[in-house]
């Protein structure tokens, strides 16, 4: 008896939903909510996350940048690099997200892809580590990640790419998204319901506002470190978070948008609202 009820249970999880395109739809549709809210989530913890883990797991001080997470090691940590994995899977992760998601136009899905292609390249190159003629020209940083493990030294000087490949695709990776938030976010505002509780108006405002924060916090942070000297400070890092950030704030108002739209949970009633007919 027992044995067939926890069988008869099994068999209703196993249960598809009725046969009704709109039902099968919104279950379709739960995937790609839930790919949209992944993507959110890892970026926005991705720099939290290096952080915490380097300093609270491994004792490493906040690095200069995110990439330099890759490199991040104490002496005990010079075959291991306990944030390498952490750096390259979150960024990978945040490529294939961007690359499964399919845009609402193709300008939007071709951006997408191109920033899953450059994030990947971000995360499988490793930034240009300095390779100065005398070591004195090294930042305190940089010659005590040198002192603590010598082979990444032999690696910079002769094995590391002759061009900046990993800046050259990060700069790309935030100019793809730049234009997604600038250009393509507002395509989808025509379906928002006349009841909606934040308007088409407000949704391109925020959207605009976002997008050119970006290139704002850029050449503020750009400024920063041109400015800095020659002691360590960590203001790339900062840059990095919050272009991720932002990115991330954007794609979470995004979701939300098209939750109030039912673009994608329930395009037939997106549709026939936009044309004032009853779902």
């Amino acid at each position: 008896m027992g044995s067939s009820t926890a069988l008869q249970r099994v068999e209703a999880l196993n249960t598809p939903p009725a046969p009704d395109t709109r039902e099968l739809w919104q279950h379709l549709s739960g995937t790609y909510f839930s790919l949209r809210l992944a993507l959110a989530v890892t970026a926005f913890l991705l720099p939290i996350l290096l952080y915490g883990w380097g300093r609270f797991y491994h004792g490493l001080d906040l690095q200069p940048s995110m990439s330099a997470y890759f490199w991040a090691a104490g002496k005990a940590h010079c075959a291991s690099f306990p944030t390498r994995t952490l750096f390259i899977g979150g960024l990978v992760a945040i490529a294939l997200a961007l690359y499964a998601y399919k845009g609402l136009t193709p300008l939007e899905n071709l951006l997408l892809n191109a920033a899953a292609a450059f994030g990947a390249v971000v995360a499988s190159v490793p930034e240009r580590l300095p390779v100065p003629v005398k070591a004195e020209d090294l930042s305190a940083h940089y010659r005590r990640l040198y002192d603590t493990c010598p082979a990444i030294r032999e690696w910079a000087y002769t094995q590391q790419w002759p061009i900046p490949v990993h800046y050259i695709a990060a700069v790309l990776l935030f100019a793809c998204l730049f234009f997604v938030a600038l250009k393509c976010a507002c395509k989808s505002l025509q379906y928002l319901p006349p009841d909606s509780p934040i308007g088409a108006v407000t949704f391109r405002r925020l959207y605009q506002g976002i997008a050119w924060a970006m290139p704002a916090v850029g050449g503020l942070f750009f400024v920063l470190i041109k400015f800095a000297g020659e002691e360590p400070h960590t203001y790339a890092f900062w840059l990095e978070a919050t272009e991720i950030w932002l990115f991330s704030a954007y794609w979470w108002l995004k979701t939300y948008e098209l939750r109030l739209s039912q673009v994608e949970k329930d395009p037939e009633a997106a549709v026939l609202q936009h044309h004032g007919a009853e779902p």
